[in-house]
């Protein structure tokens, strides 16, 4: 189910999995950046989705203005979510595949509440997330 759509952002909930994936398409103007992503972690808060997948492969580097915001503003959020995993998929961009390793780095001085990892492929970040999604479902006997 598409939950909001623009020319350089796209967001779907797939029901079967209770997973919402994240998609840029480009670039965005600052605005629209921070815009974007309060709007995501609203929707993760209020649907209570345990996974997501911010899809980061068409994004460009952002400014160091938003990189800043992202740390400071974004991660408070990003940190209350009610998350089991979260995966990120690399931009195609080197620069901006550093920036999320700046993020991800600073991070780690405190850590997420939830498991977090970075794929560089949508299907291999997917099936990490069904994969704890079934180990919930079926615990071990």
């Amino acid at each position: 189910m598409v939950l909001a759509s623009t020319p350089f952002h796209h967001i779907e909930y797939y029901a079967v999995h209770n997973v919402i994936v994240s998609q840029w398409y480009g670039a965005c103007t600052s605005q629209e950046y921070r815009d974007t992503l309060l709007h995501f972690l609203h929707l993760m808060e209020e649907m209570k989705v345990p996974y997501a997948i911010a899809d980061r492969r068409l994004l460009p580097p952002i400014s160091l203005e938003d990189s800043r915001w992202t740390l400071q503003e974004f991660l408070k959020g990003f940190r209350k979510l009610p998350l089991k995993r979260f995966a990120f998929i690399n931009s195609f961009d080197p620069a901006a595949e550093k920036q999320l390793q700046y993020f991800m780095n600073t991070s780690k001085v405190k850590p997420f509440p939830f498991e977090v990892a970075v794929f560089e492929d949508l299907t291999s970040a997917y099936e990490w997330l069904i994969k704890a999604s079934e180990d919930n479902h079926f615990p071990a006997a």
